[in-house]
């Protein structure tokens, strides 16, 4: 069961591999460029960062003008180097995220994880949002229209992961900003889901459910039905994850020529992605959204050089033992419900919530 994991993610990522071809071809180093956001600041605590003031773009720079030095860093930079700004947002709040909260994470992990549910709340497989999760992604869309007078420069690309959390999300921040109106095409990628293994949160769905509740969406090649990744008793560790997310990198930057682009994920994969560019650790609370200029340095070979990447990735890893006993979620933690009504017969990704948010 050590092996199953990384032998299934490798063949799978193999295959996904043939759709962005040039990147067997070209390794490079990674980097963010520091000196536009608080958050790359090692003098910013990430326990109390605000990311609705202003995504953390520092005090004396504005959207214009940070538009400008990322349009004057690529018309600039060698033919062998590139730059775009991602936008990496961690889905709002889910039914376990509620459950880790009030179990402790050491129970959690230990056992509620393994569960669906408990009769009152379920959390598996693949966990809904929140009513709170729903109102904070609605609030987020109403953060990003705030920024619009200001040259706010808006994705052109969005990648998702496979999960409802993240998607809902996603759509729920950009559907009345630019989804709606066809300009782009959110693609779900398996390279952004959450940690592989173990807890049945992070167990997805398979594509016909998905392809039914988001008609709007592109599936990347290679992307199979059912969750062939995921084992109940084992879990991927932080290298593979990094790795994950490197490939994840090395595919965008491979085939999309944008320079904006949205990424809708978990916390895991924003971990792995910030250590993947050498970027600082930085926690994201549920919900929030954090750009990070991204500079890629090709290199041309078949054999990348050792000193581009370097990760260790370690056998995967069981369930620990629980040091303490179970108790049982009170009523007060509402059953997971599907609250969201994504049709075909609307506009592209048109949403219906059940909850108001103020602006």
């Amino acid at each position: 069961m050590v092996k199953l994991n990384l032998l299934a993610s490798a063949a799978l990522f193999a295959s996904q591999s043939l759709a962005y071809s040039p990147a067997a071809q070209h390794y490079g180093y990674y980097s963010t460029v520091s000196g536009f956001f608080k958050q790359d600041d090692n003098s910013t605590n990430d326990s109390n960062f605000d990311y609705t003031d202003n995504l953390g773009l520092h005090d004396n720079l504005t959207w214009i003008e940070f538009r400008e030095q990322i349009e004057a860093l690529n018309e600039e930079a060698a033919n062998n180097v590139s730059y775009k700004v991602i936008f990496f947002a961690r889905h709002s709040e889910g039914y376990h995220n509620v459950a880790e909260s009030y179990y402790g994470t050491p129970l959690w992990n230990c056992y509620y994880s393994l569960l669906d549910g408990n009769g009152t709340s379920q959390w598996g497989p693949d966990a809904y949002l929140t009513e709170n999760g729903i109102d904070n992604a609605i609030n987020n869309s109403y953060l990003i229209k705030s920024l619009l007078a200001d040259d706010f420069p808006l994705p052109q690309s969005f990648y998702s992961s496979p999960f409802t959390r993240a998607a809902d999300t996603l759509v729920l921040t950009w559907a009345d900003i630019i989804l709606d109106s066809g300009y782009s095409t959110p693609i779900f990628k398996e390279s952004l889901r959450e940690t592989i293994g173990l807890h049945t949160c992070d167990k997805r769905r398979s594509k016909a459910y998905l392809e039914d509740r988001y008609p709007d969406f592109e599936f990347e090649k290679g992307f199979y039905d059912e969750d062939i990744l995921w084992t109940k008793d084992t879990q991927e560790d932080d290298g593979a994850k990094v790795l994950r997310a490197r490939q994840f990198l090395d595919d965008v930057f491979a085939s999309d020529e944008n320079t904006y682009i949205s990424v809708t994920a978990h916390s895991g994969v924003g971990s792995a992605i910030l250590s993947a560019l050498g970027h600082r650790k930085f926690k994201l609370a549920t919900g929030a959204i954090i750009p990070l200029v991204v500079r890629r340095e090709s290199i041309l070979g078949f054999t990348p050089p050792t000193s581009t990447f370097s990760i260790s990735v370690g056998p995967s890893g069981t369930a620990p033992a629980c040091s303490t006993s179970y108790s049982t979620v009170p009523s007060s933690v509402a059953f997971a419900s599907d609250s969201l009504d994504i049709s075909s017969e609307t506009a592209p990704a048109t949403v219906t919530v059940t909850v108001t948010a103020s602006a």
